[in-house]
């Protein structure tokens, strides 16, 4: 990796993953930059690379879904995802290719 291309926010945040000694709080320092302490729902589809359409099925049947805070009770209510719940929800829910390659054996 060449220094000299990385922006000082770039060396800044490699410094703090490099601290950063579980994948929870990995994805904590990563969301927190991208997001700040709150995701929408479209930005959890992006995230996760589904549909808000999927999303709002998985709200509505209440599975395979990270927990939310919901604003309002009408039709256009908003979904707020704390960065805390997604990072708990990625860290059950994806594997890194050591873990795929230990299930394969």
């Amino acid at each position: 990796m060449n220094e000299k291309n990385l922006t000082q926010l770039d060396l800044q945040l490699a410094a703090t993953l490099s601290m950063a000694t579980t994948k929870f709080d990995k994805y904590i320092v990563l969301l927190k930059k991208e997001f700040g302490y709150n995701l929408t729902k479209s930005d959890l589809a992006t995230i996760l690379n589904k549909s808000i359409q999927t999303l709002d099925r998985r709200i509505t049947s209440g599975s395979h879904i990270p927990s939310y805070i919901r604003s309002g009770n009408g039709k256009n209510a908003s979904y707020i995802f704390p960065i805390i719940e997604v990072a708990e929800f990625l860290c059950n829910t994806t594997k890194t290719l050591n873990e795929e390659y230990l299930d394969e054996r």
